[in-house]
């Protein structure tokens, strides 16, 4: 009689760690030190190392889509920089709350499409209101209020945009965002941000230079990157450029990811000839993150543009001050004086963090 033949047990396909991942990781991003660019060079990553999402759908700078919404809400073109700054500082709250992936690259031709109903909730900005209530009542106090929980942060004394809650109650705005690979490599993607109801429009190109420095990726904008621009159609077609700060992708070696920014963005409205330059501080090597951000608001001459430093900007010439950690709270002052504990709350992850509790 024949004897059977063995069982044959299959292995049980057993996931990796992410501490396992990201030793893989550096062990092919060593090969790459002294690459001017890791984005030109053409390798491929194994596929447990990257995450099931494209990056089309990664990269769309709507983490809080009702801030968009709430750009050119104001008359005054002050207000209507601060509005685009707000939504500057959290479109990417998916790195402070956020875990760190490596999304895949999309085909050539590739698009994603998709619509937010976001909470038309946004505080409104007026700096000659708000100037006369926080002397008043002094910002301070009223933050620590919302920090232990007895009022509501969307009726403090800040202008900080709280995140649409899965089941929204108030009026909503739908923005519909469309984005699509133009090339496979170097990876280049088009992306356009619509929001008809209130009159805004953004596009721009996507395009990431990046560089292992062995301890830490420098991730920097392309030469196709120019930034983001957002138009405001009902203000005459005011448009607002962003250009992206270079960042740091870190604790590598520790596997613990973490994002810094040691760089300078700058946003520039010609129409209104106000200019932002925000100063990200870059930490040293000992001692805890502080990701401080400091930034002044200023008028200039568009077709004269030569501050590219805050010391640069003459005291007459400060409209606004900024400053605080981006991860966590930025305030600003109104003119040159520099920014104290009881200015204006700008944009708090705080509120952010407690928005379904009050949703």
């Amino acid at each position: 009689m024949a004897s059977e033949p063995p069982l044959a047990i299959a292995e049980e396909d057993v996931p990796q760690s992410e501490g396992s991942k990201l030793k893989t990781f550096l062990s092919i991003l060593r090969k790459f030190i002294g690459v001017s660019d890791l984005a030109a060079v053409r390798f491929s990553l194994p596929s447990q190392l990257l995450e099931p999402t494209p990056n089309l759908e990664y990269w769309n700078y709507l983490d809080n889509p009702s801030a968009f919404a709430a750009i050119g809400t104001s008359d005054e073109p002050l207000d209507r920089m601060l509005e685009v700054l707000r939504f500057w500082f959290t479109k990417d709250l998916k790195y402070v709350k956020g875990r760190l992936c490596k999304p895949y690259n999309s085909c050539l031709g590739e698009f994603f499409r998709c619509n937010w109903e976001a909470e038309d909730n946004a505080p409104p900005i007026d700096t000659k209101s708000l100037a006369v209530s926080s002397a008043r009542s002094g910002l301070s106090s009223a933050a620590s209020s919302v920090r232990s929980g007895k009022v509501d942060p969307r009726n403090a004394s800040n202008v900080s945009v709280v995140q649409t809650a899965t089941n929204p109650t108030g009026p909503t705005v739908r923005i519909s965002y469309l984005t699509e690979q133009t090339s496979h490599h170097p990876p280049v993607s088009a992306f356009y941000v619509s929001c008809p109801e209130k009159g805004i429009h953004a596009r721009g190109y996507d395009q990431i230079s990046a560089k292992f420095t062995g301890t830490s990726i420098k991730v920097s904008p392309g030469e196709h990157n120019l930034g983001i621009f957002i138009t405001l159609e009902r203000r005459d077609d005011e448009t607002y450029q962003l250009k992206h700060p270079a960042a740091h992708l870190g604790g590598l070696l520790r596997g613990a990811l973490s994002v810094t920014v040691g760089d300078v963005a700058y946003v520039t409205c010609a129409r209104s000839k106000l200019k932002a330059i925000l100063n990200y501080v870059e930490d040293g090597w000992l001692g805890r993150a502080q990701n401080r951000m400091e930034g002044v608001i200023f008028k200039y001459d568009p077709d004269n543009d030569d501050k590219v430093r805050i010391r640069d900007v003459p005291d007459s010439d400060v409209v606004a001050r900024l400053g605080g950690s981006w991860k966590d709270k930025i305030v600003f002052t109104l003119g040159p004086k520099p920014v104290v504990r009881a200015s204006i709350t700008l944009y708090w992850t705080f509120a952010q963090k407690i928005a379904n509790e009050y949703g």
